[in-house]
């Protein structure tokens, strides 16, 4: 055996130990995930992304607004009963609740020898049911009046009450159409049952008794206004 033969085999020994490392890198397949130590954490388990995800999420559109309106309603006393109606509107798009206080006054009418005028002041609640299509809307509504009365007598010797208290049931449709994203116009037919009102007696200077006149077991009522919502 040659001299030279020991020393190549020790140089074939250091050159094999060398390439190892590389020949192993090698021989792993591209594009394999990194172990778990160094795998990055998850977004959507990231304490980072809770609150984005939150607010993403489309929250329910709501309605608010303010309704003031002229009414005419006839057929609740022998004239026709002229005021103003200023509620508060709340809800969603197709269920609302609508807070408000009704004013009417009613011309007076005669009565026996004398004659009776008449103011109505009431609150009201409505529960309606809307259908919004681009810039229109419809609704139905339910609800009540309560409140009072107030009479002024005039020609007579005993006059009857200076004010009675007064309730009523309500049933009514409006049509909206918005204007700007923030007004519109509204009109709004309906009727009123009268629960609990006034009775109208007085006597004469004789002593005798009128005749007796109290509201009607419906009225009908029109309206015309503006809304603003925000």
């Amino acid at each position: 055996m040659s001299s030279w033969t020991p020393w190549c085999l020790a140089l074939a020994a250091l050159a094999g130990s060398l390439a190892l490392p590389g020949a192993v890198r090698a021989a792993e397949p591209e594009g394999s995930p990194p172990t778990p130590a160094t795998a990055a954490p998850s977004p959507a388990t990231s304490p980072e992304a809770e609150p984005q995800a939150t607010a993403t999420r489309r929250r329910p559109d709501r309605v608010r607004a303010v309704e003031l309106q002229a009414v005419a309603m006839t057929q609740l006393l022998p004239r026709p009963a002229l005021g103003g109606d200023l509620a508060f509107v709340f809800g969603f798009p197709n269920f609302q609740a609508r807070v408000g206080a009704l004013v009417l006054g009613v011309p007076s009418f005669d009565l026996g020898e004398g004659t009776v005028g008449n103011s109505l002041q009431a609150a009201t609640l409505d529960l309606c049911a809307a259908k919004p299509v681009l810039h229109h809307q419809i609704r139905m509504c339910v609800g009540g009046q309560g409140g009072g009365m107030a009479h002024v007598w005039r020609g007579y010797e005993r006059p009857g009450r200076s004010i009675t208290a007064w309730g009523a049931a309500t049933m009514k449709g409006d049509y909206q159409l918005k204007l700007t994203d923030h007004f519109g116009v509204m009109g709004s037919v309906g009727v009123v049952i009268p629960v609990l009102g006034p009775s109208f007696r007085g006597q004469t200077a004789h002593g005798s008794l009128t005749p007796e006149v109290f509201p009607g077991p419906m009225a009908g009522f029109l309206s015309l206004g503006t809304t603003y919502r925000w």
